[in-house]
């Protein structure tokens, strides 16, 4: 049993109110118990104080001049007045220093009408300003990076972005450059701004001076129709408001109250929406011919035929001849409408999984982000979550902020901003293990035989009194809830390995593909899947573009966006979430569910009521896998990785890790044109001294090959972080698919070729 902790409270008076607060807490907060309102600029709640703005003056009684409200701690007693004949006149000092070269051109900014110097400039600005001397004038436009767009003359040195950038997500990237009215925000490196959380500093800057280029000029925050939804782009499910205009999507927003995000958004999140207006988007359901091409035809017309072709599957062969996988990307009512409708037909084959994760259940000990950040110590173990959940890791980064140590396991570069250990296998966290009292666990739950070790692990130090936390960050955003909600092979049915041999032999008649692109993430590869596909009868895919997987099927159905439906998913952490549609979808497109719910009217099959489908959702046991590792999610080829990230002999090959990344992928990022600069180049990684034994130099092109496979012409990167003997290339890109390699084989370099060499020869 924990410790009760007394907190001490303090009771002090602001504008005639008596107010009661813990110690050491901030006078600007304790006035929000009251609402009153203090402008502040530097000061955030996340960022802490900074005392460099100066307009949160107030007047306290027996203090011999004005203080600064985000940096004074309440006192027993303190009277406080937020307002009054002092107070602004202080303030109104305050606004005509930061105005003297500000231009005053609120409406050609692209803050107007959300910009809190605008306002206070209303409240405390003088009519006119008494400088003499023309502004000075600053750069305009200034290309910062990727996402960021920097007016320079419109900048306050509030330094919100500079601190944001090193408190939070501990990059210190951005910094302040020279002194008085000549400094500017910069980069310290002097190369652009790369960060995935960069579109944050947009929200934080409180005036026109850091614009997103997806956002700036595009529209008036009156003229935006806002929808508070959950982002479905990774698995964490942050909160986020979708702002439209016109029937477009204009930008999205983080939710500063967010217990899921903690007020943070990645910048895939904020940025992958283009893709929602592109012309490239499937509208109408299409038909594949016996000549190969594709025909239109009308939605009953689809319906009748993939009803027709399950039926008649059922009557020849059974439902043994018939496999659906999806989910992972559905939500919780699509999920049990797909199982139920499949079950009521008899089909036992069915699987959330169509890339290499294998398990989402974070087992008996799935922890909260609270007891991620409370942690003293935080293993991760596989991909980084950096690249998976990108949130996540900034909980991480929080963690480690707060003492936690933070330990990586596996054949991954650590790939963070914190300081960290890297072992290569999971037996070698004895030593780091003996000490901690709040163990949190991140998998990305790959190999099941590294995750049985992580359990056995988790058993002993709880078995000893550790508080131990456990998390798995998936490939897909409710992969949790598609593996708690029946999409889950169950009495030795076949998982999706095994649906695809079967369509491989011939065995399979109908293949339904809800949601999932295999020919680029299935570990089984690219000519195993069509393979598969070819030899199935009919293959019916829902998607929103024609993805790789989507050209090959037979019937291919127009899907919705998670903006554009409504429903519920799960978070990593088990946490039930809404998604509300704020976008108004193609004419023509049908979400999962409304495909889903009129097969099943076409087969005779009742369904429950949406409310009834959310309640059987919502009570679900989630813990769906007893421990990481759990065997009955192993796959047949999965074996323990304690030798990859091992030292080896490179110039006898070397071993393969296929990464993440949270801009690769050939769906919403593939098709979203304005995330062109974000999209990750095939590469490959190598640690410094493998590249010194194959003879690899920074900027080389490569062919890695094993056997008949071959990934041709990616980019060496060499780092210091990389695990020796390894090779680390990027799962899920279309122009160099990495499916056809397993994680952890030995692959050869070929045709090692300088990029000047290769220019020349016409290779690149």
């Amino acid at each position: 049993m924990s410790a009760r902790v007394d907190v001490k409270l303090v009771n002090l008076t602001i504008d005639g109110n008596p107010v009661r607060v813990p110690e050491g807490t901030l006078l600007v907060e304790a006035a929000k118990a009251v609402t009153t309102d203090i402008p502040v600029y530097c000061y955030h709640p996340k960022l802490g104080p900074a005392g460099l703005c100066r307009i949160c003056l107030v007047d306290i009684e027996k203090a011999p001049k004005l203080q600064i409200a985000c940096n004074t701690t309440v006192t027993e007693g303190m009277v406080v007045h937020t307002y009054g004949e002092k107070v602004d006149a202080g303030r109104k000092a305050v606004m005509e220093f930061l105005l003297l070269n500000h231009p005053l051109d609120c409406p050609i900014c692209d803050k107007g009408g959300e910009c809190d110097l605008q306002d206070y400039s209303m409240a405390y600005g003088a009519s006119a300003s008494r400088l003499a001397d023309p502004k000075s004038s600053k750069p305009k436009a200034i290309d910062l990076g990727p996402t960021i767009v920097l007016d320079d003359e419109r900048c306050i040195v509030c330094q919100r972005c500079s601190r944001f950038d090193e408190i939070i997500t501990n990059e210190r990237s951005l910094v302040v450059k020279d002194r008085g009215q000549r400094d500017v925000i910069a980069t310290a490196s002097g190369e652009p701004y790369r960060s995935n959380f960069s579109g944050n500093v947009t929200e934080l800057c409180p005036v026109g001076a850091l614009t997103s280029k997806t956002y700036r000029f595009k529209s008036r925050p009156w003229d935006n129709a806002r929808t508070h939804t959950t982002c479905t782009q990774c698995s964490v499910g942050c909160a986020l408001n979708v702002d439209e205009r016109y029937g477009a999507i204009t930008r999205t927003m983080s939710d500063e109250d967010d217990a899921v995000s903690d007020g943070w958004l990645c910048d895939r999140g904020r940025y992958n929406i283009a893709f929602y207006g592109d012309a490239r988007r499937i509208t109408t359901p299409m038909l594949r011919t016996p000549t190969g091409e594709f025909v239109q035809i009308g939605w009953d017309d689809a319906i009748e035929r993939w009803a027709k072709h399950l039926r008649d599957a059922v009557a020849s062969d059974g439902a043994d001849s018939i496999a659906a996988i999806g989910g992972g990307r559905l939500l919780n009512e699509e999920i049990l409408v797909l199982a139920q409708t499949m079950r009521a037909l008899g089909v036992t084959h069915l699987d959330w999984r169509a890339g290499r994760q294998r398990q989402a259940s974070p087992g008996a000990y799935g922890g909260t982000y609270v007891d991620l950040e409370t942690a003293d110590l935080v293993v991760a173990i596989g991909r980084p979550p950096s690249q998976t959940a990108p949130v996540l890791d900034l909980r991480i980064r929080k963690a480690v902020r707060n003492g936690a140590r933070y330990v990586t396991v596996g054949s991954h570069p650590s790939d963070s901003f914190v300081v960290s250990s890297h072992l290569a296998r999971v037996s070698d966290l004895a030593a780091h293990v003996e000490s901690a009292t709040r163990v949190a666990f991140v998998w990305d739950g790959i190999d099941a035989a590294v995750g049985a070790q992580a359990a056995e692990l988790a058993e002993s130090l709880a078995a000893r009194g550790t508080h131990v936390s456990t998390f798995v960050a998936s490939e897909q955003s409710n992969a949790r809830g598609a593996e708690a909600l029946g999409m889950s092979p169950q009495n030795g049915s076949a998982d999706s390995d095994g649906i695809f041999a079967a369509a491989r032999a011939g065995k399979l008649r109908v293949l339904s593909l809800l949601g999932v692109n295999p020919m680029l993430h299935h570990p089984l590869g690219a000519s195993a899947i069509r393979d598969a596909i070819e030899r199935t009868d009919f293959v019916v895919c829902t998607e929103l573009f024609l993805t790789e997987t989507a050209k090959l099927a037979h019937l291919v159905l127009p899907a919705r966006a998670a903006f554009e439906k409504s429903g519920h998913v799960y978070d990593l952490a088990g946490d039930v979430l809404a998604v509300n549609a704020g976008h108004t979808a193609p004419e023509g497109t049908l979400a999962d569910a409304d495909m889903l719910v009129a097969l099943a009217a076409e087969l005779d099959v009742t369904i429950a009521a949406p409310d009834s489908l959310h309640a059987q959702a919502s009570a679900a046991i989630v813990a769906t896998a007893t421990a990481f590792g759990d065997p009955k999610f192993a796959r047949a080829s999965d074996a323990t990785s304690e030798t990859i990230g091992s030292k080896g002999d490179a110039r006898n090959g070397v071993r393969i890790a296929i990464a993440a990344n949270i801009f690769s992928g050939g769906g919403s990022v593939y098709f979203d044109e304005r995330l062109a600069a974000l999209r990750p180049s095939p590469t490959a990684t190598f640690a410094r001294e493998t590249a010194a034994t194959l003879g690899v130099h920074a900027g080389d092109l490569v062919d890695l090959v094993a056997g008949e496979r071959t990934l041709v012409g990616l980019v060496a990167i060499i780092t210091d972080t990389a695990p020796s003997g390894v090779v680390t290339v990027i799962d899920g890109l279309p122009d160099a698919p990495a499916n056809e390699f397993a994680d952890g084989e030995t692959v050869a370099l070929a045709n090692v070729r300088s990029a000047e060499r290769a220019l020349t020869a016409g290779a690149v």
